[in-house]
């Protein structure tokens, strides 16, 4: 399906260095969008930011940081805004990711959702 591609430094926020999973997240949300299985918009790195400390994840220090976050965050932040639930695939390396190869084949035949890799 379609999605946004969110990327480092777009809309005039640098991010450069910590914004990869806001970013992959921010992606994720665009393909529920456009696939019209929410109309909620993307959420800027503040709202994720809020979203996680009134989650409990986070200290309220966090807002307005530079703190990356990971694989966890975006499975949390998923079902939390758009009531996704996810899995996350322990991979140590690429060679590993071979032996998922046939568990990935699955998933894009019967769910078709996307994936994040990395975090």
């Amino acid at each position: 399906g379609d999605y946004e591609y969110c990327h480092y430094m777009q809309d005039r926020f640098n991010d450069d260095g910590w914004g990869c999973m806001y970013r992959s997240y921010q992606t994720v949300v665009s393909w529920y969008r456009l696939q019209c299985y929410t109309s909620k918009p993307i959420p800027t790195h503040e709202e994720v930011q809020r979203m996680l400390v009134k989650m409990g994840d986070k200290k309220s220090s966090f807002v307005g940081s530079k703190q990356w976050i990971g694989a966890m965050e975006a499975q949390m932040l998923l079902d939390e805004y758009l009531g996704v639930s996810s899995k996350i695939m322990n991979v140590t390396s690429g060679q590993d990711l071979e032996d998922k190869g046939r568990e990935l084949a699955q998933h894009f035949d019967t769910q078709g959702t996307p994936i994040c890799i990395g975090g």
